[in-house]
C-alpha cells in the first residue's frame, strides 16, 4: 500500500521529516535529483517502492510502499530513542539546544567527509547538501 511520508510517520510515531531522512538514507529519495530535490531513485520507482501521483494542485507528489524495506525501515525506527526518553529543552536553554543540534550535524559532515576521503566512496556524499539544508534550518532567523 503506498502512503504518503506523513501516513508512515504515523504508523511509526515519528514526524514525516524523520521518515524522509530515512528515505535517502535508504537511497529511496534522491537528494541531488535534478528536477526537484527529494524525488525518488527511478530504482524505486522501478522495484514498486516509490509512486507518482498528482495532487489537488497538479502537482506531482510521491508516495511509498516501505513493505518492501520494511525491515530496514524497521531498523532506523527501532534506533531513535523512545518519545519519554528525549528531554525538551526549557526555554531559557533553547539556544544551546539549537547550538548542540547544529554542532551535530557539522561533526556528522565531517565524518562523512573524512570517511569519503579515506574510502574513495562518493555515494553517501549526497547527504552533505540535505545536512546543509538542515544547518540553515536551525540558524536563528534575522529580522530584516
Amino acid at each position: 500500500m503506498f502512503q504518503t511520508m506523513t501516513q508512515i510517520g504515523k504508523d511509526y510515531s515519528i514526524d514525516p521529516k524523520t521518515v524522509g531522512k530515512f528515505l535517502y538514507k535508504l537511497k529511496i529519495r534522491d537528494g541531488a535529483h535534478l528536477v526537484q530535490k527529494g524525488f525518488p531513485f527511478e530504482q524505486a520507482i522501478t522495484h514498486g517502492i516509490a509512486k507518482a501521483y498528482e495532487g489537488r494542485g497538479g502537482e506531482t507528489y510521491y508516495r511509498y510502499n516501505i513493505e518492501a524495506i520494511k525491515e530496514e525501515f524497521d531498523k532506523l525506527a527501532s534506533a531513535l530513542p523512545e518519545p519519554d526518553q528525549v528531554s525538551v529543552p526549557e526555554a531559557a536553554g533553547a539556544s544551546t539546544a539549537v547550538d548542540n543540534s547544529i554542532e551535530n550535524k557539522l561533526q556528522h559532515m565531517l565524518l562523512l567527509l573524512n570517511s569519503t576521503l579515506k574510502t574513495g566512496d562518493t555515494t553517501k556524499l549526497f547527504q552533505l547538501k540535505a545536512d546543509i539544508a538542515d544547518i540553515y534550518s536551525l540558524l536563528p532567523q534575522k529580522a530584516s
